[in-house]
């Protein structure tokens, strides 16, 4: 951890490729209501504004979450594991900095989405009885590794328990 308390691990770089992808489905998704609904309102001849609004501002809600947002999002995206405790840093307006002591963490595991999974890319979900915390897109590898390490700093055994 640098002197700041920023700290030292970024994501993987290919987490701003799967996250693009993950925002273009959305985009795909949102294309499937707003084409019908252009049609249907260009049939009954209903005013376009009921199509024509949502239209564009689907478009610039996605222009920006594939462009400056995703860069902005992974580069301020950091975490660390000590034996003493994880810490995360990630926000894109808002910087939020977590600090999980290890006496709290209660369970860890990995996960991966299938867009996650076509870029070898996994998720560490740090659990306390507070609720949970996520480190996304680390290398599958990584991931592992870092799992077993926090299950190892924690005391937590194989079925999840202390």
């Amino acid at each position: 951890m640098d002197t700041e308390g920023t700290p030292a691990n970024k994501l993987d770089p290919r987490a701003k490729s799967a996250w693009r992808i993950q925002s273009s489905v959305g985009a795909i998704a949102t294309a499937l209501v707003l084409v019908p609904l252009a049609v249907i309102m260009t049939l009954v001849e209903g005013p376009a504004i009921i199509w024509v609004a949502p239209s564009l501002v689907a478009v610039l809600v996605f222009a920006v979450l594939l462009g400056p947002m995703i860069s902005i999002r992974y580069e301020r995206w950091r975490w660390e594991v000590t034996e003493v405790e994880v810490r995360l840093q990630h926000g894109l307006f808002v910087i939020q900095r977590t600090v999980i002591p290890m006496v709290r963490v209660q369970h860890v595991d990995t996960s991966q989405g299938p867009i996650m999974r076509a870029f070898d890319l996994s998720e560490v979900r740090v659990w306390t009885a507070a609720g949970s915390h996520a480190i996304p897109a680390l290398s599958e590898q990584e991931a592992a590794k870092l799992r077993d390490r926090i299950a190892v700093f924690a005391r937590v055994s194989d079925d999840g328990g202390v």
